[in-house]
């Protein structure tokens, strides 16, 4: 075999090899956009937001409130907008990443 032919044989070769691996990738990219659609359906539950009204009727009073999440997020606030304000970015980044569930507060 002349080395034209097996110079040619190789790159036939890395054709097959190279046309099954971004077959195999559109299947797993398939795959994984199937599993992303599933948990979004079973997350698909609004996320609600703290509100003055909530926050003081399932905590209590602002100075609870306010060491309630001084000890669950660390935060400090002077007052209940800057603490709702807070409380809601670190809550939404939590259920954006995966760390809470999106269920309503009770």
């Amino acid at each position: 075999m002349s080395l034209a032919q097996r110079i040619r044989d190789n790159v036939a070769r890395s054709r097959r090899t190279t046309a099954e691996i971004l077959g195999v990738t559109a299947e797993l990219m398939e795959s994984h956009e199937q599993a992303i659609e599933q948990l979004a359906a079973t997350r698909s539950l609004p996320y609600r937001p703290w509100t003055v009204k909530t926050m003081q009727q399932t905590i209590g009073n602002f100075r609870q409130a306010q060491a309630h999440f001084l000890e669950l997020y660390g935060i400090r606030a002077k007052g209940w907008v800057a603490l709702i304000e807070k409380v809601n970015t670190i809550e939404n980044a939590l259920v954006h990443l995966g760390y809470r569930d999106r269920s309503p507060k009770q």
